[in-house]
């Protein structure tokens, strides 16, 4: 990782307590100053079931060299760019699935039956389906306008990463009144202490801006936040232009030589509920379903 680990060099240990504080201090609130927007063919009815067009996403509100380098990362991504319409997703993945390598084998992804509302979709294996991503735009960070910096980006940047949108296989059609997944995971490929330590100090990062998504998403508000050993875990809610509301539930975990998110969200047309109530266990036992591929491979954990 060369020069962007001067200053790291410090002891595992220190560094994953340090992520851990973090983390337990995000509960973070400012003045908010955007909108989640949706096109006009998503403003449906209830029950309306047509595929919505991708909605766009107002820019964040952070300034300076590291807002329009976290933009560029978006609109120039080294690798095809796929749209999600789900909640107007934009994810930097090349075309494919089934997608493994050595440092991603399909053992490292969450059983989806560990996943929240399994019950009601009977998720695809995100085994299945993943692809791999370059630079991956994660979800909170799309979701709440995060501006990060120059030296998480190249963190994101560095390491062997896939994601896995899931999609029911029954229960579900997929459209705005059903719950969606993705989860995204990211892989050192060595157990080199520079580049352990940089997956947690981006973990600690990326909790830290989480805990400030009401200050970078319009209206955001942040509830059922935990943090433990195991990670760190929130829901989000984002008011949209459409009346409706987008509702994330957010998992974060950093175990050894790995970042791990899984996002679990719904945007229903105004009027509508989501076609499942939301069910899901609790945080812990979710952030250690997301660890269990990736220290079953690591054996350090």
């Amino acid at each position: 990782m060369g020069t962007e680990h001067v200053g790291r060099s410090l002891f595992l240990g220190a560094v994953a307590a340090m992520a851990l504080a973090v983390a337990g201090c995000s509960g973070g609130s400012g003045h908010p100053s955007s909108l989640l927007s949706f096109g006009p063919t998503e403003a449906g009815g209830a029950g309306a079931t047509t595929t919505p067009s991708t909605p766009s996403t107002a820019s964040a509100t952070g300034s300076g060299a590291d807002a329009g380098a976290s933009a560029a990362s978006v609109e120039a991504s080294p690798t095809a760019l796929a749209s999600s319409t789900a909640a107007g997703r934009t994810t930097s993945v090349s075309v494919g699935g089934g997608y493994a390598s050595s440092a991603l084998p399909a053992s490292v992804w969450t059983n989806p039956s560990a996943i929240p509302l399994d019950a009601a979709y009977h998720w695809r294996s995100p085994a299945a389906v993943d692809k791999k991503a370059s630079a991956p735009i994660l979800t909170a960070v799309q979701d709440c306008q995060l501006a990060l910096s120059t030296g998480d980006r190249s963190e994101l940047a560095a390491f062997p990463a896939a994601q896995a949108d899931l999609t029911p296989t029954s229960g579900g059609t997929g459209g705005r009144d059903d719950w969606s997944a993705q989860e995204t995971v990211l892989a050192t490929g060595d157990t080199s202490s520079g580049d352990i330590q940089g997956i947690y100090m981006l973990y600690g990062d990326l909790v830290a801006s989480v805990g400030k998504c009401a200050a970078s998403a319009s209206g955001a508000k942040l509830t059922n936040v935990s943090s433990s050993s195991a990670g760190y875990a929130a829901t989000l809610t984002i008011p949209t232009s459409t009346g409706t509301t987008l509702t994330v539930h957010e998992y974060l975990a950093a175990p050894y030589g790995y970042l791990v998110e899984l996002s679990v969200w719904v945007a229903p047309y105004a009027g509508d509920k989501p076609s499942a109530a939301w069910n899901g266990a609790s945080s812990g036992t979710v952030l250690a379903a997301l660890s269990a591929g990736p220290c079953a491979l690591s054996k350090a954990c």
